[in-house]
């Protein structure tokens, strides 16, 4: 069978197999490529170094938090005098007892304006009725307890209170720590008030205190041991209104050695 086109004549003959058969040299499907040798040395390599990285890092940032949560309960410490004299009345500070609210558990430090006058501690509230104190301000060292706990007030447990010359100075975490600014700016020593009315509310006892009295803070894990070196830092309010902290370091005495920084 012929056709005609453009003038020309074309055989189907010579033709139909041209049409029907495909080219030899068309592209083939191809199975799928692996890994080379070379690809897989370099995605070890960088989860080596993503793995370095990151244990050096964990450690840095615990340490991080640690000071940064030092520095925030020094300037709420610096703060009993400022408000003492805003305010003309004493202040109050409070640190625990321990407060747990569902799975979360906390250590609060309290501010707490002497709004009744009389130099003891009443109960407190942001709005106080007759015969309350007022909380000023209020900070929470996250103690959940567990893989979730963060920090501690004690370097050998993680559920104990590291202080002295505190009002109590008891271990566990549940009974309550208080120290009290007085108008003239000294540290005053706190004490169960002795007689009727308000018999045993913490209350001054017209002492000033005679040495600095301390609290320390530290992250759970270097009580655990798993953070080095240990690391902690001790909050110290002198007799005469001023707060430090100093970082300490445990050597390999052991002992805790100030550190700078």
């Amino acid at each position: 069978m012929n056709l005609a086109f453009n003038g020309r004549i074309l055989s189907m003959k010579n033709h139909s197999l041209l049409l029907s058969r495909p080219p030899s040299h068309g592209p083939r499907p191809q199975g799928r490529r692996g890994f080379s040798l070379v690809e897989l040395l370099v995605v070890i390599f960088i989860l080596l170094v993503l793995a370095v990285v990151g244990t050096g890092i964990l450690p840095a940032w615990k340490r991080q938090k640690l000071q940064s949560a030092s520095g925030d309960i020094k300037v709420l410490f610096q703060r009993a005098y400022s408000e003492a004299q805003r305010r003309g009345m004493a202040v109050f500070v409070q640190v625990g007892p321990r407060v747990t609210v569902g799975a979360s558990s906390s250590v609060p430090i309290y501010l707490i304006g002497d709004r009744t006058q009389d130099e003891v501690l009443d109960p407190f509230q942001k709005v106080p009725l007759a015969g309350e104190d007022i909380l000023i301000d209020q900070y929470n060292i996250v103690v959940t307890g567990g893989v979730n706990q963060e920090f501690c007030l004690s370097d050998t447990n993680t559920s104990q209170v590291m202080s002295t010359l505190w009002s109590d100075n008891t271990t566990p975490w549940n009974v309550a720590r208080v120290i009290m600014c007085d108008l003239q700016g000294r540290a005053m020593a706190v004490g169960p008030k002795p007689a009727a009315p308000k018999a045993g509310l913490p209350a001054s006892t017209g002492r000033q205190i005679g040495a600095p009295a301390t609290l320390v803070l530290t992250h759970v894990d270097v009580v655990n041991g798993s953070l080095m070196p240990p690391t902690r830092y001790m909050l110290s309010i002198n007799p005469v209104w001023s707060v430090r902290v100093i970082k300490q370091i445990k050597d390999s005495t052991p002992a805790w050695v100030d550190q700078n920084g």
